[in-house]
């Protein structure tokens, strides 16, 4: 531990002078390509036209531009918008085999989930198509480690290489791997019981805190640990290795676009580009939870260029990125389809820039801070194509980078709505305090049931948990998915307990928050925590109760039979407070539908 002392005294000195010098061997700027045939858009493109920016006229099976240039020609299945399952049928999704062979080592490795996961991992009520249970037979703990890393942790971090690639790489240098490989290990083990956790946590300490290369496989091992650290809440720990990873990064000159590019491999510099904003992306969670300070590396000057779309990636075919300011400037034109990792980056931005600063602002700049970030906020939602808001493809596949954007966006709009003492995750100490008395708390209206107007904070909130009526496995989602989750559960109990708008629909959603939490909680000791501080709240500020006419022994029917019918179907009022439109596909309050799997009483956490 005494390196990462070290480590944390010499950083900002560190990051200051290496942010102006830190630059990759190769400083030239390549020339901007010519684009002009990239604003001709179809629906569906190969992915030869797309990684060069061209029109494809998307013939099936083969385009004809790839026929005349004689290329393997073949669409990425998990494109979302093709609806047609007749189309999709045709698409082949694989390069056809060339005579040099395939293009990576199938070896022992499975592209689909392990056998561990099972039906209880998801709340009742969410679904998961038959062949993503799929099952393997890896021939050694460490394959097993590495299928659940790729399966659970990946999706909402993925800084490294798709898996196929990545086992290529650690093949051909293995020695550049170890550091890096002991961290997967142990974030694999954190999904199954098969293999213990303690021993691949020591060892991945240990040499987090001994000497380490400066390689970017020493940032992603660091990063990715620092992320296991927050979600196990050693924020002391989380802390010292993301000052670590960052410091690491700005000496590369990971900040600088010249670095990706300088890379021979497109897969390798794609992955790289990725991990300098999984890097910013976890500095501006950690900002908003109030668990300590680390460098900023907002104030790291950086060129780097925005990460492209999954399907790409996964393909290995990566296209021509855009600028930073290239995506401004196509936003500021209307442009909308860009990667679900750009608008995940920039509503982060909006975070960082906007909400965070709100609450430490002075009184007579926070009207103004407050109207800035709600409407940048509701204008990033607005921009999101509706084919990807969907978050679903009619394959299946999960867009859970996106859902991470959206759900990042109603927290804010939440954040920007409770009082600034109630932050960090220690709800039990700072519920007392009350809710803000902020714009939105003009006249609220008192009712027996339900409210209205709704107030826009409900409004964020029902939009957050409406995102789980997709198909989202609980244990895929970020380690610090319980720190947006608790703010959505503070907006519903402030409603219940001192906005005077209890009600048996919050209640089931405070209910069903707790249960995510806990399922979530299988694997990270954030969730559980919070999940049971949650649960000590209501029990000590909400009667157990579901309806004023409530009496012991009624019945679940009974009870939902009070609720009229207007109130669980009542769309919101979304009267705006600034002056821009209300979007009706973003703020829907329906009620969650019931499901037998469900407790059969929702006054359990109340009880319990």
């Amino acid at each position: 531990m005494g390196m990462m002392s070290r480590d944390r005294e010499d950083t900002a000195g560190s990051l200051s002078r290496q942010a102006s010098t830190a630059s990759s061997p190769d400083s030239s700027e390549p020339k901007p390509a010519n684009r002009s045939k990239a604003n001709i858009r179809v629906s569906l493109a190969c992915v030869q036209c797309r990684s060069k920016h061209v029109k494809c006229d998307a013939t099936l099976p083969a385009c004809n531009r790839c026929q005349q240039e004689d290329k393997p020609c073949f669409y990425a299945k998990s494109r979302r918008g093709i609806r047609d399952p007749k189309k999709r049928s045709l698409l082949p999704d694989k390069p056809p085999a060339t005579s040099a062979g395939p293009i990576f080592s199938t070896s022992t490795y499975s592209s689909g989930p392990p056998s561990v996961q099972s039906l209880r991992d998801l709340p009742g009520g969410w679904t998961v198509k038959s062949e993503s249970l799929a099952t393997i037979s890896p021939q050694s703990g460490k394959e097993l480690l590495l299928d659940l890393f790729y399966s659970y942790f990946h999706p909402s971090y993925p800084c490294l290489p798709p898996k196929r690639f990545f086992f290529n790489h650690v093949e051909s240098d293995p020695n550049s791997y170890d550091f890096l490989l002991s961290v997967i290990n142990f974030c694999g083990s954190l999904y199954t019981d098969q293999v213990s956790s303690d021993e691949l946590l020591e060892a991945a300490c240990s040499a987090a805190c001994g000497s380490l290369p400066y390689t970017v496989q020493t940032v992603q091992g660091l990063l990715l640990l620092s992320i296991t650290a927050f979600g196990m809440m050693r924020f002391e720990h989380h802390i010292g290795w993301a000052n670590r990873a960052v410091t690491i990064a700005v000496e590369l000159g990971m900040n600088r676009k010249a670095f990706a590019d300088a890379a021979a491999d497109s897969v390798l510099a794609e992955s790289y580009r990725r991990t300098w904003w999984c890097l910013t992306l976890q500095e501006s969670t950690r900002s908003l939870c109030d668990v300590g300070t680390a460098p900023a590396i907002t104030d790291v000057e950086s060129d780097v260029d925005l990460p492209c779309e999954e399907w790409e990636y996964d393909s290995g075919i990566i296209p021509l990125p855009i600028s930073q300011s290239q995506y401004e400037t196509q936003v500021s034109q209307g442009q909308s389809e860009f990667s679900s990792m750009a608008y995940l980056i920039d509503i982060c931005k909006i975070q960082a820039d906007l909400v965070a600063p709100y609450h430490e602002a002075s009184e007579d700049k926070k009207p103004e801070i407050f109207e800035r970030a709600d409407s940048r906020i509701c204008d990033w939602l607005r921009r999101i194509p509706k084919w990807k808001m969907n978050l679903v493809d009619p394959d299946g596949a999960v867009d859970v980078i996106l859902y991470h954007g959206v759900a990042i966006a109603h927290v804010n709009r939440l954040r920007l709505r409770q009082s600034a003492p109630r932050s960090g995750l220690n709800i039990r100490e700072y519920f007392p305090l009350g809710p803000a008395k902020g714009p939105d708390r003009k006249g609220q209206l008192v009712k027996n049931f339900g409210w209205s107007p709704n107030p826009i904070d409900i409004q964020a909130a029902n939009s957050y948990c409406d995102l789980f009526r997709r198909p989202f496995p609980v244990r895929s989602l970020r380690a610090v998915f319980a720190a947006g989750t608790l703010r959505v559960a503070l907006a519903y109990l402030d409603a219940c307990v001192f906005l005077g708008l209890d009600s048996p629909v919050i209640r089931e959603r405070i209910n069903r928050l707790v249960q995510i939490l806990t399922t979530h909680g299988e694997t990270w000791p954030l969730s559980r925590k919070v999940a049971e501080d949650i649960k000590c709240v209501a029990k000590e500020y909400l009667a157990p109760r579901i309806s004023q006419s409530w009496r012991p022994g009624i019945s679940e029917s009974e009870a939902w039979a009070a609720v009229p019918n207007s109130l669980l179907s009542e769309a919101p009022n979304l009267a705006p407070n600034f002056g821009f439109e209300s979007y009706h596909p973003v703020y829907q309050v329906e009620a969650w539908p019931m499901n037998d799997s469900w407790p059969a009483t929702l006054t359990d956490i109340y009880n319990a």
